[in-house]
């Protein structure tokens, strides 16, 4: 990936390697340089990475942490990132064997950290240069000098009052037939005079203060507007919504979304509404009275993230999904790691045997698309394929992603 494809906030401020081999980070510092990366601090264990977080002002936009260290290790380092809510884009880079870099990406899921990668040693330019451009799907801006980056909710009330969050559209492709056929509405906190706010900063806000009805209403409506313009100009696409677990069980957000679908004048099978397996696992009665709810009105209903939680095949069994994304824990650079090869087949076989549609997350190099096409999978979504984008942004691009896509296939 040529140098001047690396976001710019990685640039301006940089980041910290951390690795206790001496020749290792000089490796990753000389790669990050080829990049024009200049700004790169170094630390030894995760001791000193801590203490340095102390002292640089701005912190760097992402960290790069070998996991084999003496003193702190780089599991422990991630853990006490977590307990201080420094939640700063990670890569992790070690020579250990698959299934340790795999259950590293679980961990780090779990904590609800940003994971730009994980990557094996020697780590090389292009995999690194990959890994770097995902920071742009955090939304990250200016790093956050405090571990605590929620934005005030006053803030948010005015920014959905005036619909400055705004959905961004990331297509779903159809494998078998390089093209889109469906998107999936991403919410983005747009601020005239600055990058967009990520979600990290603001869903939990509208969670904690019981925002998130309003919030998801409002991506609804803005797409509801978008599909029509798209309608118009021959366009015809599903799109998927997403629901917070913190308002599954609102019986008013419930109502609110079966009455803008069916005043929409769209087909009902053009909305899919994206629930994560974690969010069901509590077998909360009024969470699964929503999703029939919708399923009963013709609305499609995916299980996102999956295989992330631990009670997959008993979700997918008792209630009426139509869709199964499968995680891209599972999904990114599966073709070079044998466990997650195997995974990634297991849930796209299970899946077609229920009669579900498949998508697979995290689609970012030829080689995961080929991988996927020998697999049957049915629809590929990542950055290979195109970044979320503003609707009219994305009417106008849609030829050229479809070309792209095209091409891929050809290559293969």
């Amino acid at each position: 990936m040529p140098a001047d494809l690396i976001p710019d906030v990685l640039r301006t401020y940089g980041l910290l390697v951390v690795d206790d081999s001496e020749v290792q980070r000089r490796h990753l510092v000389s790669n990050l340089n080829a990049l024009g990366i200049s700004r790169v601090a170094e630390a030894a264990d995760g001791n000193h990475a801590l203490d340095l977080l102390e002292t640089l002002n701005p912190l760097p936009a992402a960290l790069i942490v070998d996991l084999e260290m003496p003193g702190m290790d780089g599991i422990e380092l991630i853990q006490k990132l977590a307990e201080r809510r420094m939640s700063l884009p990670l890569i992790v880079a070690s020579s250990r064997e698959a299934v340790m870099i795999s259950s590293t990406e679980t961990m780090i899921s779990g904590l609800g950290l940003p994971l730009l990668g994980a990557l094996s040693k020697p780590v090389a330019v292009p995999d690194l240069a990959r890994a770097l451009r995902k920071i742009d799907q955090y939304g990250a801006g200016m790093p956050d000098t405090q571990p605590e980056t929620g934005v005030p909710v006053e803030a948010l009330r005015e920014a959905l009052a005036q619909q400055r969050i705004q959905p961004f559209f990331q297509p779903k492709a159809s494998v078998a037939r390089a093209m889109v056929r469906s998107t999936e509405a991403l919410a983005r906190w747009i601020e005239p005079a600055s990058s967009p706010i990520p979600p990290a900063r603001f869903i939990p806000v509208a969670e904690a203060h019981g925002l998130m009805a309003e919030l998801t209403l409002t991506i609804l409506d803005q797409s509801i507007a978008a599909m029509r313009l798209w309608n118009s100009r021959g366009v015809q696409l599903p799109v998927a919504i997403n629901l917070s677990p913190a308002s599954l069980a609102d019986t008013v957000l419930t109502e609110g979304l079966i009455r803008r679908v069916a005043a929409s004048g769209l087909d009902a099978r053009q909305f899919i509404f994206e629930v994560t397996e974690s969010a069901m696992m509590g077998g909360d009665a009024a969470a699964t009275a929503c999703l029939l709810r919708l399923r009963l009105r013709g609305c499609g209903l995916s299980i996102d993230d999956y295989g992330t939680g631990f009670s997959s095949m008993q979700q997918l069994s008792r209630l009426p999904f139509t869709e199964l994304k499968v995680d891209r824990g599972f999904v990114t650079g599966a073709h070079a790691r044998p466990p997650l090869r195997t995974m990634l087949a297991s849930a796209i076989d299970m899946a077609g045997r229920l009669g579900l549609s498949t998508v697979a997350e995290g689609v970012e190099t030829a080689e995961d698309w080929a991988l996927l096409r020998e697999l049957g999978c049915e629809l590929a979504q990542g950055y290979l394929i195109a970044r979320p984008l503003p609707a009219e942004e994305f009417l106008h691009e849609l030829p050229q992603i479809n070309h792209r896509l095209r091409g891929l296939q050809a290559e293969r």
